[in-house]
């Protein structure tokens, strides 16, 4: 039996509990976890019942973890080796070992980089955005939004040579993006983004990503987009969504929909950034987690506190 945190009630509750060690198939890799990586994002949608991806509770959520491989599976041999450092893409990554598929685990060349590769998915998130939109040197760039996803995107852009405007509500968050990932930031509390940006580039923005899931912003997001530039819905909306049409009909827009974190050499491009610090990650941690004690800090992300976090790592050593 192994140590695993768990949701036990949606939206309301997770605990440690005990849970069986996980099973060795031919396709996948077992490792002990060094760090797993919450998403505050689409990891709580699940905790909150908003997705249903692994079940009624109790369940083990997260989708990311780092370690160093104890099992391989023998369609793995030759790929990876018991002793190997890695960070995988799983399903139910708060736990003591996990279990992942041989093609979303990746070996790390240093043990000084699992904290921060511990978080590689949502800046692979949003370098297959970035692939799909065609992003180049030059263009103007605007990312409504500065949660994780919305930061990696802004500091990615950034290293493609794209000048890169961000807005947010939350000081941290916006702190975090005047510091690290934008090249203008706009309060948005104190002014509209769209009306800001229309008055410094008239005829709009080359590429607006909508990365914080909730539909009321999409109208003013694809205002602020120029003719014929290119939107990108980089969020993940619950439900339905509706917009006025006229809007993006009539600036022709092209609409990219993304969705999941890119073919493995895109993985693997990202994870070089990670390791070199030229992407750093590492500053967009705002909390190092130990296990025993993940639970209490885990129950804050069902309130209004979790505002108070941006990237969060549970250390299973």
């Amino acid at each position: 039996m192994i140590k695993a945190l768990a949701v036990t009630e949606l939206g309301k509750k997770a605990e440690i509990i005990e849970m069986a060690y996980p099973q060795l198939d031919d396709d996948s890799i077992i490792i002990k976890t060094a760090y797993s990586g919450i998403s505050i994002g689409t990891e709580m949608w699940i905790a909150e019942g908003k997705r249903a991806d692994y079940g009624p509770p109790p369940f083990v959520n997260g989708y990311q973890a780092s370690g160093q491989v104890v099992e391989v599976g023998q369609h793995a041999v030759g790929m990876f080796q018991p002793g190997d450092w890695v960070t995988v893409f799983c399903s139910g990554a708060h736990a003591q070992y996990v279990k992942a598929s041989r093609h979303l685990a990746h070996k790390l060349t240093s043990t000084a980089s699992l904290k921060a590769c511990a978080m590689f998915v949502q800046p692979s998130v949003a370098a297959n955005a970035w692939n799909k939109a065609g992003i180049r040197t030059g263009d103007v760039v605007y990312i409504v939004g500065q949660g994780l996803i919305g930061q990696c995107a802004a500091m990615l852009a950034k290293l493609r040579g794209a000048y890169v405007i961000t807005s947010d509500i939350a000081t941290d968050r916006l702190q975090r993006s005047r510091e690290l990932c934008a090249d203008w930031v706009i309060d948005s509390n104190e002014q509209r983004a769209v009306a800001a940006i229309k008055e410094r580039f008239l005829g709009g923005v080359d590429i607006v990503a909508e990365s914080t899931g909730f539909e009321a912003l999409l109208d003013d997001a694809f205002d602020t987009c120029k003719n014929k530039g290119t939107f990108v819905f980089l969020g993940w909306y619950p439900d339905r969504v509706s917009f006025h049409f006229n809007i993006p009909h009539s600036k022709q827009l092209d609409a990219v929909f993304p969705c999941f974190i890119g073919d493995y050499p895109v993985r693997e491009g990202v994870i070089r950034l990670i390791e070199s610090g030229t992407l750093n990650m590492a500053k967009l941690i705002s909390h190092e987690l130990i296990w025993d004690a993940s639970a209490d800090v885990y129950n804050q992300l069902f309130t209004s506190k979790r505002n108070s976090y941006n990237g969060i790592v549970i250390r299973w050593e």
